[in-house]
């Protein structure tokens, strides 16, 4: 077995781009009401399970004429409406996972949305097979930047943390994965590029320019 033994992806905005989609139907919803969506607070959920940022808190007001479920409908149907352009893997996804089984690293999921919600989506890619395991978000304790559900991850997978390489679009996920001690390779997305990655080991602009030997590079750190 190579020195790095698991690669773990994150979900939203690293195998799929999840996130605009979401981002958009917001953005449409708080426009209807004549409102501006802020991206920069919004950004603070990214990653993390436990949105300190609360989208419907303006419409919480007791003077608001929409109710905050009447909104929420309305941000459901206008992201499900553009949610299906954006069903499909990420470019590079898919050449990166046969790659690292190829040298027999195993992978898994660690994600801060549900289990079930995790297994769905790579079940719509056709990906779940290239998973040996998943940990989702409402397993964990406590969500990320914490690093519960990537410590859940490795012992699904019988690997030491510090021999697992995270792959991950958000600063809270980076923060999340070198917590447990893994070491960690961000890939910013279009939504993302503005965060701080300092905490990453290594930052790709895309999983196109990802290799496994870029991935193997970091054993020498792995084991220092």
């Amino acid at each position: 077995m190579p020195a790095v033994e698991a690669v773990i992806f994150d979900l939203d905005g690293l195998i799929l781009d999840s996130e605009t989609p979401e981002y958009l139907a917001w953005q449409a919803v708080y426009a209807r009401y004549g409102l501006e969506f802020p991206r920069a607070a919004w950004l603070q959920n990214v990653g993390r399970n436990d949105d300190p940022f609360d989208p419907l808190g303006p419409f919480r007001r007791a003077d608001s004429l929409p109710t905050p479920a009447e909104v929420a409908a309305l941000w459901q149907a206008q992201r499900d409406a553009v949610l299906r352009d954006y069903l499909v893997p990420l470019p590079g996804v898919v050449p990166l996972l046969d790659a690292v089984r190829r040298l027999g690293m195993r992978t898994g999921v660690a994600s801060a949305t549900r289990l079930a919600r995790v297994r769905a989506i790579l079940m719509k890619l056709g990906l779940e097979a290239q998973f040996d395991v998943l940990a989702g978000g409402d397993e964990a304790e406590r969500s990320k930047p914490a690093p519960d559900v990537y410590l859940l991850a490795a012992r699904r997978l019988r690997v030491r943390p510090e021999a697992c390489v995270a792959l991950e679009d958000s600063e809270n996920g980076v923060r999340a994965a070198t917590s447990a001690g893994m070491r960690c390779i961000a890939v910013p997305s279009p939504l993302t590029r503005g965060m701080d990655f300092s905490g990453a080991d290594l930052i790709v602009a895309s999983l196109t320019e990802l290799t496994p030997e870029m991935i193997t590079a970091l054993a020498g750190r792995l084991r220092a």
